[in-house]
């Protein structure tokens, strides 16, 4: 699965290719010195884990829940109100690309009764970050002190999410608002290593990867490995392996393979599964902490 990978033999093509300036963003600085949270943060990381041991498909939900928390903000306007658990409250929470997030948040609830000293935002991203690493990815170091949202009008406007239908001007558009170069872009991207789509949620269906309940660099090796072909199955435009058709990719997925800047990251991503993890580690916690002020850097996982 780690080994070299093979140029894509099937290229979905067809769809307009645009593309979008790149920009800057603003992310908090958390103290160098480690502190201690007002809540027992070793007994809820524990207690997460169990949660998710529980439920597997709970995984990679969690992650879901803090990458579309984090992904309203807008680094030109400053606004969207990421990380602050704005999602709690219309008209964040009724979104369409936010459909089906009200089961991870459900699911949250009992743990933020049980610990109520930790802010929903704060739980919301630890919960994604002891997800990734039980799942088999890279401990991301833990900041606390978000601040949540009174009420939803400091929620973003809806369309800010990336589109699946889409192709790579659109990808750069999205993560340029956010304040993301093209290879902390391909590295996100590569959260589709876990999970899968259900049509009821977001109209596709299918896993990326042969274990949806992994973290690791399968869905860049599947991306360029794999022979990938429309399915006819999906209303929405979708693709699926030829080999065994119970693989899944998006348009927005594929279009990394027709940009060469993407494409180059896509590759050494495939070939390096420990430079995935790094650079998904210092991307996703950039995201996770996109919009924030004051954070204090909490006690490692294993301490």
């Amino acid at each position: 699965m780690f080994g070299t990978s093979r140029r894509a033999k099937g290229l979905f093509t067809g769809i307009a290719v645009g593309t979008v300036a790149s920009g800057a963003m603003l992310v908090s600085c958390a103290s160098a010195r480690v502190e201690e949270p007002p809540f027992d943060i070793r007994a809820l990381r524990s207690d997460i884990e169990n949660m998710i041991s529980d439920k597997l498909e709970l995984g990679p939900s969690l992650i879901r829940l803090a990458w579309h928390e984090a992904g309203s903000y807008d680094c030109f306007k400053k606004d969207g109100s990421p990380n602050s658990a704005s999602m709690r409250f219309k008209p964040e929470c009724m979104y369409a690309g936010n459909k089906g997030l009200e089961i991870p948040r459900k699911a949250l609830e009992p743990l933020k009764k049980k610990y109520p000293q930790i802010s929903y935002a704060d739980l919301w991203v630890l919960a994604a970050y002891v997800a990734i690493e039980y799942m088999g990815g890279p401990e991301i170091p833990f900041s606390w002190g978000r601040v949540d949202a009174k009420d939803g009008s400091v929620c973003g406007p809806d369309g800010r999410l990336p589109d699946a239908s889409k192709m790579q001007g659109h990808v750069r558009e999205v993560f340029t608002r956010l304040g993301f170069n093209d290879q902390e872009a391909v590295a996100l991207i590569g959260a589709h290593t876990c999970g899968e789509c259900h049509i009821k949620f977001s109209g596709y269906d299918g896993p990326w990867t042969h274990d949806k309940n992994g973290f690791d660099n399968s869905f860049f090796t599947q991306l360029l490995e794999e022979d990938w072909v429309l399915n006819p199955k999906i209303e929405k435009l979708q693709l699926m392996d030829r080999a065994t058709t119970k693989l899944m990719m998006l348009p927005t997925d594929v279009s990394l393979l027709l940009d060469p800047s993407y494409r180059k990251y896509v590759e050494l991503y495939a070939k390096d599964n420990d430079r995935f993890n790094a650079d998904f580690a210092k991307a996703f916690k950039k995201l996770t902490e996109l919009g924030t002020k004051n954070l204090h850097k909490a006690p490692a996982s294993g301490s």
